[in-house]
């Protein structure tokens, strides 16, 4: 499931970000997080969509 390995790279980031004291290396680390996040978000629902999608005939 390729959403995991999207939510795994969201949090380091989001730990990444806590533990650094450059400005502008945390800010793009949560910019990374959030794009992460949106990918993961973005495959999930299209994984659900797909187990409630009637099977199609051929």
């Amino acid at each position: 499931m390729p959403h995991r390995k999207y939510r795994a790279l969201e949090r380091d980031c989001r730990f990444q970000a806590a533990i650094t004291g450059h400005k502008e290396t945390r800010a793009e680390l949560k910019k990374m997080e959030r794009e992460y996040k949106t990918l993961a978000d973005w495959l999930e629902e299209r994984q659900r969509d797909d187990e409630r999608a009637p099977p199609q005939r051929e």
